[in-house]
């Protein structure tokens, strides 16, 4: 992550920088805007056997640790053996998975040194996944309001997993090749889009935060583990132009992967990623992968170095 709103929102600021006649129509559109939350919702899926869970969550993890040239090499090649009337759509795919990726790298290094520093705390040395999640919420919160001028109650979460059964196909197809090809993994094409359903079924449930029904959702989680990712994930509804998640004060922070010192904010940052964009994802288009590789710079979706 950063999580399912801000991807969004990237995703529709970052279309609107590539070249006219790449992202051709509505579905193409919609196929972008899906692909711009990467392979999160492999986290999430649940609605299947143990063993496809397990290795659709495993995809998730292994895109994230490493491999990236090496996967959007074979994502591009993917694209380029579906059928013709499906290019477009994979095509769309291919470049909001892009973005996803590009977004994470950027930004991820703040919030993980605000979930490092938060994890010192005794009371809070066993919540790792939970503080990223609240962080990561706030932040989606905070750029709701900033961007859209709205809240989680006008704009549903759920709502930006919108997508066609050609676009569960197409994305399905692409993830099932990455899967197998570059970690050695068996993931059906089917699972990328009932994992999406999943992801939807999640939000329809948990929002708002400090819901009734969240509240409850909690309490029941809490009876077989110590925090609830529920309340984690779930959204404030928020009019406020602060967020502290999100550093706009511009205080002093450290890479915790690198040592780098910084003073970005998440807005930085994610301005940072949106001018980057359309740069490597010209050299993905054209296949100069030297070009790519170097717009990578060896960092992970962590932005850890690899």
């Amino acid at each position: 992550m950063p999580s399912l709103i801000t991807h969004h929102i990237f995703g529709e600021d970052a279309a609107q920088r590539l070249p006219e006649g790449l992202i051709n129509g509505e579905e193409e559109l919609l196929a972008f805007l899906l692909a711009n939350e990467g392979p999160d919702p492999f986290f999430v899926c649940f609605s299947t056997i143990p063993a496809r869970v397990a290795a659709c969550r495993h995809l998730a993890r292994d895109m994230h640790d490493g491999h990236v040239t090496k996967a959007f090499k074979d994502i591009r090649s993917s694209v380029g053996r579906l059928p013709v009337e499906d290019e477009g759509i994979g095509r769309a795919f291919a470049l909001g998975l892009l973005g996803h990726y590009m977004l994470d790298r950027t930004a991820h290094p703040l919030i993980y040194s605000q979930q490092y520093a938060l994890l010192e705390q005794p009371e809070l040395s066993d919540a790792s996944h939970e503080i990223h999640a609240i962080i990561e919420s706030d932040i989606d919160s905070w750029i709701l309001w900033e961007k859209r001028h709205a809240t989680v109650l006008e704009h549903h979460p759920a709502s930006d997993l919108m997508r066609t059964a050609r676009i569960d196909r197409v994305g399905g197809t692409v993830f099932s090749q990455v899967a197998f090809a570059v970690f050695d993994l068996n993931v059906g094409p089917e699972e990328y889009g009932a994992a999406v359903s999943d992801y939807q079924w999640v939000y329809r449930r948990i929002e708002p935060a400090g819901s009734a029904k969240t509240r409850l959702i909690g309490t029941v989680e809490r009876l077989a583990r110590p925090h609830s990712m529920a309340e984690s994930f779930a959204h404030r509804v928020t009019k406020s132009d602060e967020c502290v998640s999100a550093n706009l004060e511009r205080r002093k922070w450290t890479n915790p992967f690198t040592g780098e010192r910084s003073h970005a904010s998440f807005a930085d940052l994610f301005e940072e990623a949106l001018g980057a964009y359309p740069q490597i994802a010209e050299a993905f288009v054209r296949a100069d992968w030297e070009r790519f590789d170097a717009a990578v710079g060896g960092l992970n979706y962590d932005g850890r170095p690899m």
